[in-house]
């Protein structure tokens, strides 16, 4: 972040109760730290939101990586539409460096298979030639794709997320639930950037990828997210969800077609990675109805 060449800028740590030593590489910097009661990150946004002085606020995550030093500058960019009220990366990137779940994302577009296969992913994905399954209005603006939704809206809104804080404020924004944000300002007839460069999401290795996906999981099969917006996802839109996967070809299919557009061994998480986690939300969803 501090490498970023933007002139002003501040930046807010909302710390949820930390055990490393997160607070302690903090104060090597000059940066503001704020404690999160609620230990949540839906609530931890709202206090950032709130302290904020700017008048862009941008949700960059602990395991977010800036890969350009002009990443705040692209981003701020499509705020010359007046339309445009929020901005994000059009794809992931990975490093050589980077565990091969990380790359793995980078390529299918996010760290769900699910969000994939239902079409609400939100980052360019490899294999399909697109950044989404949403029915949308798309415009090349050269360095960004300026968006409008219809009725639906993909699964954005975070990971490297711009905001005007103004705008923001014309919706409920208490807690953070950032595609229900990023639906309320859809509503109101605003648009939104995908810029045209990438930022890493970084996973460190198999096992934080399968406890992210339990724990998201297990936060919306309990009730501790309560989410305004489903994603539009339909009863004939999900039977045809499952159907594909339990095919199984397509499946291989996927994984033979993002082989072919970006060569790498990594393809070969895809449908260990799909599998798995559809046997997940099964598992959790049939144990919460029991």
């Amino acid at each position: 972040i501090f490498v970023q060449n933007y002139p002003k800028f501040e930046v807010l740590i909302i710390d949820g109760g930390s055990s490393d030593k997160t607070i302690e590489i903090a104060k090597k910097f000059s940066v503001k730290v704020l404690k999160n009661p609620y230990r949540v990150e839906e609530k931890g946004r709202v206090i950032g939101i709130q302290k904020a002085s700017g008048e862009i606020v941008c949700f960059i995550d602990a395991d977010n990586r800036l890969p350009t030093k002009d990443w705040f500058l692209k981003l701020i960019e499509p705020f010359k539409d007046k339309n445009i009220v929020g901005s994000e990366s059009l794809y992931y990137e990975f490093r050589k460096k980077d565990s091969f779940v990380t790359k793995y994302n980078a390529l299918i577009g996010g760290d769900d298979t699910m969000a994939v296969y239902f079409g609400i992913y939100d980052r360019w994905n490899y294999s399909n030639g697109n950044w989404t399954g949403v029915k949308h209005q798309e415009e090349d603006e050269g360095n960004f794709l300026k968006i409008k939704f219809d009725k639906e809206i993909p699964a954005m809104g975070c990971n490297g997320f711009m905001l005007l804080k103004n705008k923001l404020k014309e919706v409920k924004y208490d807690p953070y639930v950032h595609t229900d944000v990023v639906y309320r300002l859809s509503k109101k007839g605003y648009s939104f950037a995908k810029v045209k460069v990438p930022i890493v999401h970084i996973q460190k290795d198999i096992r934080d990828f399968f406890k992210k996906k339990i724990r998201r999981i297990k936060r919306r099969t309990q009730g501790e997210i309560k989410l305004e917006y489903n994603y539009g996802l339909s009863n004939k839109r999900m039977f045809l969800g499952f159907l594909y996967l339990l095919l199984v070809l397509p499946v291989l299919y996927d994984t033979i077609k993002g082989f072919i557009k970006k060569p790498t061994l990594v393809w070969l998480f895809h449908p260990i990675a799909t599998y798995s986690i559809f046997l997940l939300y099964i598992y959790y969803y049939i144990r919460k109805l029991f």
